[in-house]
């Protein structure tokens, strides 16, 4: 990594130090071979770099929007190892379709709620794009379960979100699965997670 990136004052998503252990606790389940994997929406890089040295025989691919990239690179100037690739530009909604790269598995946290619903269609179709037949989409954050918030503390959150934006807010698990069929993928598993989280995976079963 270059000075200038060290020299940017390091942002601190406090998430993903919640929630790291608990995924990678999946991930471990998961994930036994050796493969590349791209993280849709890689924030400030933490989750990156936290994956890539507990799981070292895989190859993280970091992206998100050009304006993080800055604070990213800032994180990932720090990683000793040699399995994280610098950020890829993507912006779900503007760029996707320039992605034509192939990966064995495709990964995003917290990122289905701050988008608009169509967006998240659009991830659905990159990643179903994207994988191998076997490959798998993991998606971590908070859903509803037929069409009902899980938590109270969830359905305050949304309530948070459209407040913000009447476009963000929770997504129904259900539809999610039917997104992911139109693009060749089933579901896989579905873990409970803390904190009124969950982590669904979805496997791509069909060319299409």
């Amino acid at each position: 990594m270059n000075d200038a990136a060290a020299m940017i004052e390091r942002p601190d998503a406090l998430p993903t130090q919640r929630n790291k252990w608990p995924i990678l606790e999946v991930l471990n389940k998961e994930l036994t071979v050796p493969a590349d994997i791209l993280e849709i929406g890689s924030g400030t890089g933490q989750h990156a770099i936290f994956f890539a040295e507990k799981l070292p025989f895989i190859e993280w691919f970091t992206s998100d929007v050009s304006s993080n990239h800055a604070g990213m690179n800032s994180w990932l100037q720090s990683y000793k190892g040699s399995n994280i690739r610098l950020p890829i530009n993507l912006e779900i909604g503007v760029n996707e379709i320039n992605l034509t790269a192939n990966f064995d598995h495709v990964f995003s946290s917290n990122t289905s709620h701050i988008m608009s619903f169509d967006n998240v269609k659009k991830m659905f179709s990159l990643a179903g794009r994207l994988l191998p037949r076997g490959g798998k989409f993991y998606l971590y954050g908070p859903f509803k379960i037929n069409n009902e918030f899980t938590s109270k503390s969830n359905k305050d959150f949304d309530g948070m979100l459209k407040k913000q934006n009447p476009l963000m807010g929770l997504r129904d698990i259900e539809k999610l699965d039917i997104l992911a069929s139109k693009e060749g993928m089933a579901k896989y598993k579905f873990y409970d997670m803390p904190a009124n989280n969950y982590f669904s995976i979805w496997r791509k079963d069909e060319l299409i």
